[in-house]
């Protein structure tokens, strides 16, 4: 699984958790109807710095053009609904992996 999960060091009690999905499947990070609310994605680089990793593909309120988020690099995301799953460029890797957390 993902490292560095910022929840795990000091036991805090937020709406947040793991990515851990892949090419062919939704993972749904977030659906709350009644009100937007700030989170933040983080894609995990591969654990061997040598191996290829996938952009994390990031789908905000069923909106038709989906956000590329880079591995190793967070990004912060204003919505009702998020879901993501593993995009292309990892080689022969078909998941991604990262971590969420509730920003306001």
């Amino acid at each position: 699984m993902a490292k560095d999960f910022p929840a795990d060091g000091v036991g805090i009690q937020v709406p947040a958790g793991r990515i851990a999905t892949s090419r062919t499947h939704w993972q749904t990070v977030l659906h709350a109807p009644g009100k937007a609310c700030l989170y933040r994605l983080h894609n995990s680089s591969p654990a061997d710095r040598r191996q290829p990793a996938n952009a994390l593909i990031v789908e905000v309120d069923g909106g038709k053009r989906p956000i590329h988020v880079a591995p190793g690099s967070s990004t912060d995301f204003l919505a009702k609904r998020i879901r993501v799953k593993a995009g292309a460029g990892g080689g022969n890797m078909v998941t991604v992996e990262g971590w969420y957390v509730l920003i306001s």
